[in-house]
């Protein structure tokens, strides 16, 4: 790929439509991204950002550059960094990153499917990763504009039922940790098999999940010994 072109294309503020042009121009109209990129723009605009400078060989970086992307990750949400900032949101802090890179993964495997049922699983994970990541920024922003949070994202019921924990005896405790130790290895076992990609992004999900549970049900115990 012409790499001139796709350099200018970058410093023009990447329009989708001559993206879209490079890149059929390059990998011919029937790829299946092409059908992804009109299905769904919004979830494969940043993947033909980086496809597009994969293929001319610009680096990440220099991407990074062109477009002039600035500030780290606690610089755009400078309240991760306070006190009083709601747990809540910290943990989604975390699952952002997850997210994030969930998602460039998917759209690495997403050039090497030999099947429609790897296509569809591939697509299936970068929808997935990409709604988890815009109902977190929806989270961060608001709470960012108006110092309180959205609350509309699952992880505020998780951390209702975590609170939830904390007034079970150390036998009930017990009990619940012998069943979430099963439940962890069950999920990873799952993933392991990828039996049904189409799944994995909700299996991560409940990964996490029970995780969460585990380790607030151990440090319970640990506190009454």
């Amino acid at each position: 790929m012409d790499k001139t072109a796709t350099y200018l294309w970058l410093k023009a503020g990447a329009p989708l439509s001559e993206g879209l042009r490079l890149f059929a121009a390059d990998a011919g109209e029937d790829h299946p991204f092409i059908g992804l990129l009109r299905y769904n723009h919004q979830v494969a605009y940043p993947i033909l950002i980086r496809e597009l400078a994969s293929r001319s060989g610009i680096s990440l970086r220099e991407v990074q550059r062109i477009r002039q992307e600035k500030g780290t990750f606690r610089e755009h949400w400078p309240f991760l960094s306070d006190p009083g900032c709601p747990p809540e949101l910290k943990v989604l802090a975390a699952d952002k990153i997850t997210a994030y890179w969930n998602y460039v993964r998917a759209h690495e495997q997403l050039f090497d499917c030999v099947s429609r049922e790897e296509q569809v699983a591939t697509v299936r994970l970068l929808m997935d990763n990409y709604k988890e990541n815009k109902a977190i920024i929806a989270e961060f922003l608001h709470y960012k504009e108006h110092g309180a949070v959205l609350g509309r994202h699952p992880i505020f019921k998780e951390m209702q039922e975590l609170n939830k924990l904390r007034k079970l005896g150390p036998i009930e405790l017990m009990k619940m940790e012998t069943r979430l130790e099963h439940n962890v290895w069950r999920i990873e076992n799952e993933l392991q098999k990828n039996k049904k990609p189409h799944l994995r992004a909700d299996r991560e999900r409940r990964m996490r999940i029970k995780k969460r549970q585990l380790e607030e049900v151990k440090k319970l115990l640990s506190q009454m010994k």
